[in-house]
């Protein structure tokens, strides 16, 4: 479904369910970083262990923005899609920021907390608002 436009405002559709969230979340939050993680950590597991930190938080950062600029299987799965509140496509920037409470290695638990309120109370993430976009049904 894509953003209806009346004069110059953008209208989205209504958030997506919040089961139809935690169940895409849980693959593409769980299990796809825990199986990219074994597969990047047995190919670098020669290398130092402050190089092999640096490469898994790059690999950890960078699915989270392929997720959401390219292809997300867990809410492909489910039914859903991202989508940003000005009608166009979700920028590398736009995913970045939604996904930052979730990059930061010292913030990680926290931000998760932080999404998982949030998303339980409000039905959208903090980060969603600050990156503009929402997750709808495909």
């Amino acid at each position: 479904m894509e953003p209806v436009t009346s004069g110059s405002e953008f209208s989205t559709p209504a958030a997506a369910p919040k089961g139809r969230r935690f169940a895409a979340a849980f693959i593409d939050l769980f299990i796809i970083p825990i199986f990219l993680g074994l597969i990047v950590g047995l190919v670098i597991l020669t290398l130092p262990d402050a190089a092999r930190s640096v490469i898994l938080v790059l690999v950890n950062v960078a699915w989270l923005v392929f997720r959401d600029v390219v292809y997300s299987p867990g809410r492909a799965m489910v039914g859903l899609k991202i989508v940003s509140l000005t009608g166009s496509k979700v920028t590398v920037a736009q995913a970045f920021i939604r996904n930052i409470l979730l990059v930061i290695p010292f913030l990680l638990i926290v931000g998760y907390i932080v999404e998982i309120i949030a998303l339980m109370t409000r039905s959208e993430r903090v980060a969603d608002g600050w990156a503009k976009t929402r997750v709808i049904v495909a």
